[in-house]
Order: C-alpha cells, then sequence, then structure tokens
C-alpha cells in the first residue's frame, strides 16, 4: 500500500503516542464521524474559514488536533479503564511468581520432579502458544468474537463495548494483548525461579509411572535440550539412572546443575520465546490492519471536507438586481461535472476539488486530465460560501475549457426550504461572484 504525504501524516498523527493510544483515538474519532456532527466548534472552524479564503488551507493534521483537543475539552474520550491493565498486570505476576514458589517448594525433603516446572513453565505454554497461533491467524474476528467469549469478557471489563462494530481492528488488539499477559506469567516465573534458588538449593530429580526405563528418559530429555545442546550441558545418563528415586543418591554440584540449566532453558525456548514471537506477530498484524483501517476507511476525508465546507451567515452585500438563475437537470446534461468540496456525490463526476490538499487540486488542474471533450459544469452548494480558493481553481478550469458554467447544487432540497430567506440572500452572493468572474451561473436539479 503506497502512503501519499497527507496519509503519512495523518498515521503520524494518530501513532504519535503507540500503537495503543492510536488505537482509541482512532475509534473514538470514528465514532465521532459516526455521529454525522463533523463540524467543529464555530471559534475552530472559523478560522479554517478564513484560511480558506486566503487560499491557506488548514492540514489534515491541524483539523485533527483541533478535533482531539475539542474532545478531551469536552471529556467525550473513551479509554480502556485506567485501572483494568495496571491491576490484571500485577495479579498475572504474582500467579506466576506463586506457581514458581509453589512447585519448587511442595516437597520439602525430596527433590523437585522436574516434569511439574518443565510441564507448567515450558510444554504447557508452548501447547497453548501454538493453539493460540492457529486460531489467531487463521479465524476472522467474527469468528474469534463468537468463538472466544473471554474476549467478550475483557471487553465488557475494560468498558469498550460501543468499539465491538469495530472488531476487524479492536479484537487484533485484544489477541495481542492477551499474549503480552500470557508472556508476562512466564517471565514472571523463571524470575521467580532465580531469586528462590539464590537464597535457598533446590535439588532435582525426577519419576514417572508410565516411564518405566531409564532410557527412554534419556531420549525425551535429549529431543527436550535439543534447541541449546550446542550451547548447555544437557542431562547426561548417568543423572538420569541416579536421579529417578530420592535426593540421597543425587551426584556431585557439577551434574545436578544440568537440571536446573535445562528447566531454565526449557523455560525459555518454549515458554518465553515462542509467545515473544507470537506477540510481536500479533502487533505487526495489528498495526497493519489499524493503518489500513485508517487510510482506506474514508472518514479523515469525509472530516476534513466538512471543515472545507463553509455556509455562509452573512452574505455578500450585492446591491444590483437579483436574477433568477435558469435550471438545469445535471444528470441529463451532456456535460463533465465538476464538484465543489461535495465528495458524498460519486455518480458521473470527473473530480472533486476542495477536499483534498490544494497541491493535489493544483497538479489535476494542470494536468490535461482537466482538459474535457464536452462542457463543464462547476457544481457548488448555494449555501456555502464563495472563495477565492474557488475562483482559482474556476480560472484555471476556464484555461482549459471554453465553456465552463457555475451551477448551484444542493443535496438536500429540505435543508434549502428550511433556509428560504437565507437562500435568497446567499443568491446574491453567488451573483456577485459569478459576475465578478464572468461565469455563467444556473441553478442545477
Amino acid at each position: 500500500m503506497a502512503s501519499t504525504p497527507s496519509s503519512k501524516a495523518i498515521l503520524k498523527f494518530f501513532f504519535k503516542n503507540g500503537a495503543s493510544s492510536a488505537l482509541f483515538s482512532w475509534l473514538n474519532f470514528r465514532l465521532y464521524v459516526g455521529r454525522k456532527k463533523l463540524k467543529l466548534e464555530a471559534s475552530e472552524s472559523s478560522a479554517s474559514a478564513k484560511n480558506a479564503q486566503e487560499r491557506k488551507p488548514a492540514s489534515t493534521p491541524d483539523y485533527l488536533d483541533q478535533w482531539e483537543q475539542q474532545s478531551t475539552d469536552h471529556k467525550v474520550l473513551t479509554t480502556p479503564a485506567r485501572w483494568f491493565f495496571p491491576v490484571l498486570s500485577m495479579a498475572v505476576i504474582l500467579v506466576g511468581f506463586g506457581a514458581m514458589a509453589g512447585v519448587l517448594n511442595y516437597t520439602v525433603h525430596r527433590p523437585v520432579n522436574i516434569w511439574v516446572p518443565l510441564a507448567l513453565f515450558a510444554f504447557i505454554p508452548f501447547a497453548l502458544t501454538v493453539i493460540s497461533a492457529y486460531l489467531s491467524l487463521t479465524t476472522s474476528p467474527n469468528q474469534i468474537e463468537h468463538g472466544h467469549p473471554w474476549l467478550i469478557l475483557l471487553v465488557n471489563k475494560l468498558q469498550l463495548r460501543q468499539f465491538l462494530p469495530y472488531k476487524s481492528v479492536l479484537l487484533p488488539w485484544l489477541l495481542w494483548k492477551t499474549q503480552m499477559f500470557a508472556l508476562l506469567f512466564s517471565v514472571s516465573g523463571l524470575l521467580s525461579f532465580f531469586i528462590l534458588a539464590t537464597f535457598q538449593d533446590y535439588q532435582f530429580g525426577w519419576s514417572s509411572t508410565l516411564i518405566s526405563d531409564n532410557a527412554t528418559m534419556v531420549n525425551i530429555m535429549k529431543a527436550v535440550s535439543w534447541p541449546w545442546h550446542w550451547y548447555f550441558e544437557t542431562p547426561s545418563e548417568e543423572l538420569i539412572n541416579i536421579s529417578r528415586f530420592s535426593a540421597d543418591n543425587l551426584p556431585s554440584s557439577s551434574l545436578g546443575e544440568s537440571w536446573w540449566l535445562t528447566l531454565v532453558m526449557a523455560i525459555v525456548c518454549y515458554g518465553i520465546l515462542p509467545r515473544g514471537l507470537l506477540a510481536l506477530l500479533l502487533r505487526q498484524r495489528f498495526v497493519s490492519t489499524l493503518k489500513r483501517n485508517i487510510i482506506n476507511s474514508g472518514d479523515v476525508e469525509q472530516f476534513v471536507a466538512a471543515q472545507h465546507y463553509q455556509t455562509s451567515v452573512n452574505p455578500l452585500d450585492f446591491e444590483g438586481e437579483m436574477e433568477a438563475p435558469e435550471e438545469i437537470h445535471v444528470q441529463q446534461a451532456d456535460a463533465d461535472i465538476i464538484t465543489w468540496q461535495q465528495p458524498d456525490i460519486h455518480h458521473g463526476i470527473v473530480k472533486n476539488l476542495g477536499s483534498s490538499s490544494s497541491t493535489e487540486d493544483d497538479e489535476w488542474l494542470n494536468s490535461e486530465a482537466c482538459t474535457r471533450d464536452k462542457p463543464v459544469l462547476v457544481l457548488v452548494d448555494p449555501l456555502q460560501i464563495p472563495t477565492g480558493e474557488l475562483a482559482d481553481c474556476i480560472e484555471l478550469i476556464q484555461q482549459h475549457n471554453s465553456s465552463v458554467t457555475l451551477v448551484l447544487f444542493s443535496k438536500d432540497e429540505a435543508l434549502e426550504k428550511n433556509n428560504e430567506p437565507r437562500y435568497v440572500q446567499q443568491l446574491k452572493s453567488w451573483q456577485y461572484f459569478s459576475q465578478r468572474h464572468q461565469i455563467p451561473m444556473k441553478r442545477g436539479r
């Protein structure tokens, strides 16, 4: 996906405080756009109107900064419950620490059965990591939502139900966070081992009801220790033979060291590294999904267009006689249509101007695409302000085309009727504008 300069600026705005902050800033923004009340407060949008008239349009990040400041001032931004993540993180750390302490101290006069910590901190976490990777990477957000009620429980605890309509980005974030908590469990367990082993001497052995011969145990330990057997000593056949039953026959500390090294490396290789890699992969997928959602949703463009769209409260005072413009049926006209700050109109439109950056508009206006074979109709909303920026665009269009007509076209005729007195006054502004810039004006239907 190629990023334009404007899209890079948009991503920079949302990701300025990290990926999680970007998610909730974006979801709050989508809720704001979804309410269809896109106009910023008058004090902010009036400044934007002034800039537009001087052909110094505010940039997209400027409008987004205004939205963020306005939302912060009104305390309408929704973020996850602040207490939940610290409390849950502390709980996971305590569980990991306590689980390792319990495994090491559940027997007092007998060695620690190596199978117990291996299972709890290496084998089971590895199996859960594989299952999580499969479910996370092969199922859609809809399937995840219905197949994993614990995710919905997290949504409820974090007070995020209003964001469920945007689960395509919310659920990947939750999957990433749950892997981080699982990783925290393994890391706290390993840290617990080092702290406890520093101040107490633990002896390890093994016992099993199902494994009846030592040779099978030797083969199992060789397989388990394969990822690190080049760097650290693995449990030898001699150690396995003499440590099966009790600590009384444990060999020297040099051989006994192999057991705790095996435990540590197993936790790292099977419990921590796979989970960490999965967490990184899920984070990368979440960030990529969020970026695509921001760039491809069209919400930012719709929001910026609404800020450019300025209705006139005080029309220009035109003292000449007002003439009712001739009507034209836009869809039936044999002409090419160019709109001004009306991105919602799509059917039969050659180009919409005034909603994107001025650089992009200038490039199009100075390209061969601006030269049309048919007459050109420039559609504007009659309640908009006739600006110098529009005049400049029309002048460039006239340089490329011999027939250019300004058409007053309202998307909402009911709104126009409700503002009939102001609409009549606004016609004077547009009549003055058309005469001043020598462009014929008609009324679109």
